[in-house]
């Protein structure tokens, strides 16, 4: 795949078998081009190719509802020191993104599991894992991980359901000592259940909060953008000692 890059930064990204790219700006052909190449469109429009990161994919793959913000995948990865050779438990799968960021950083000698029970997600996912070149390391699970985690000796369990807490006691056996549970919540009942249901189990019990504020620079002056990113949701941490 190919990202292209034109005016006002609008980023579009194609499969290499795609010959033309159609946008408000004109079509752009796109036979023989290679990241770094500069292209014009017939309307006069310079588009940019670069080989796309994970986080473009994350951007512009197809989504099937809502996904992990980066605010919250960078500090996720942050606290758990997730790296290479790691073995991960996600779930649920949704577009794949999640899996595909921790992915991304364990390979290509770690692995992550995936469980979704929905049978579309599972499928948007299966498609963005391959066009992220990811397929060999992440492997989709269409289980319910609560009724059970079949990895063993885990180094991370990476949580985004409605009712975590139901999946405590499975990731406390699946996880290594020193292993780490994660749980994305979006509300504050959600949160206190799924503390109370760590407490038998783990340690280092921690809950966050992250904010996104961009900062506008301008020749007038700089301040804070009037919109930010504010709550998405809460974090909960817990390890295994």
């Amino acid at each position: 795949m190919k990202l292209l890059v034109g005016p006002k930064d609008r980023k579009y990204l194609v499969d290499d078998e795609k010959t033309e790219l159609h946008t408000n700006y004109g079509v752009v052909k796109l036979d023989g081009a290679m990241p770094g190449d500069v292209l014009e469109s017939h309307t006069g429009y310079k588009f940019s190719v670069i080989a796309p990161r994970i986080v473009d994919l994350s951007e512009k793959l197809p989504r099937a509802g809502s996904i992990v913000l980066r605010k919250d995948l960078g500090y996720i990865i942050a606290c758990t020191g997730a790296g290479s050779g790691d073995v991960v438990v996600d779930a649920g799968t949704g577009s794949g993104t999640s899996a595909m960021f921790f992915g991304n950083i364990v390979g290509p000698d770690g692995k992550v599991h995936t469980y979704e029970i929905r049978e579309k997600f599972a499928d948007i996912a299966e498609k963005n894992i391959k066009k992220a070149s990811l397929d060999k390391i992440i492997k989709i699970h269409m289980q319910d991980i609560r009724e059970g985690i079949a990895q063993k000796n885990v180094d991370i369990v990476n949580l985004d359901l409605p009712d975590p807490w139901e999946v405590v006691p499975h990731a406390h056996r699946a996880l290594k000592p020193g292993g780490f549970f994660v749980a994305y919540v979006p509300y504050v009942e959600q949160t206190q259940k799924t503390v109370e249901a760590l407490k038998e189990h783990f340690s280092g019990i921690k809950t966050f909060e992250i904010m996104e504020r961009e900062i506008e620079v301008k020749g007038i002056g700089t301040r804070p953008k009037t919109r930010m990113l504010g709550h998405t949701a809460y974090l909960v941490f817990a390890r295994k000692y």
